[in-house]
């Protein structure tokens, strides 16, 4: 399947039931073993799971260059839609826009925060605008950072995830939004919303009654991953 056809075929995910419940890959093994469970029909890296296996922290401290690589590598690797988690575009979200679509990758998340403030709205909207111009056929997830730099709350989020819908995106992400305001931000954004799962959140089948269309684990399946190893190298010594 080619590019155009894989990213026509994630978009369509977003708009029909199931929900899209897309785990999230930090390296080539990790990507195969979670494309080969049952019931997956796409896959998203994390940003903080690359990173950290590249020996880099979270949050833009990792090159583009290498974060971009790992995502090529992992989309050639898997037979599924691919989206990659590539940051705030690394100070050049056009550019990282139009290097992940040749490489393989055919989606891509958007922060709209950084060094945890929230950028403008209207700055971010011109950002997924350009984005969208210069990757046509690319699935944009426009971030949503209001809870995670706690500089807003439902309204704003709301606010924005319309505005960036209207610049362009395909999906929005209001990360780390409390529980029990999913249903209010599903009815008050006009167009596909992405959850982050975690213990906290509704299962799947729940949130798809609530109108969510997408959901994804961050960098949780990483950190588990990795905790595990320690737990069970910890009771082996």
């Amino acid at each position: 399947m080619d590019r155009e056809a894989k990213a026509e075929l994630l978009r369509g995910y977003h708009h029909a039931p199931p929900i899209l419940v897309l785990p999230n890959a930090w390296d080539v093994a990790s990507a195969r073993a979670l494309a080969g469970v049952p019931g997956c029909r796409a896959l998203a890296t994390t940003s903080g799971g690359v990173a950290r296996a590249l020996g880099f922290e979270d949050g833009e401290n990792a090159p583009a260059e290498e974060m971009i690589r790992a995502a090529a590598r992992i989309a050639a690797a898997v037979d599924l839609p691919v989206t990659a988690d590539l940051e705030r575009g690394y100070g050049d979200p056009v550019g990282t826009a139009r290097a992940a679509w040749d490489a393989g990758v055919v989606g891509l998340n958007l922060e709209d925060s950084s060094g945890r403030r929230l950028v403008p709205l209207e700055e971010q909207a011109e950002t997924i605008r350009a984005v969208r111009a210069a990757a046509p056929s690319l699935v944009l997830n426009a971030r949503i950072d209001v809870f995670l730099t706690g500089d807003g709350g439902v309204d704003e989020a709301v606010e924005r995830g319309n505005a960036y819908l209207s610049a362009g995106a395909d999906c929005v992400y209001p990360i780390t939004c409390p529980a029990d305001t999913v249903a209010r931000l599903v009815d008050g954004i006009a167009g596909p919303v992405n959850v982050l799962l975690g213990e906290r959140m509704p299962p799947p089948a729940e949130l798809e009654r609530l109108g969510v269309a997408r959901a994804t684990f961050g960098s949780g399946l990483a950190s588990f991953a990795y905790a595990e190893a320690v737990r069970v190298a910890a009771q082996a010594l």
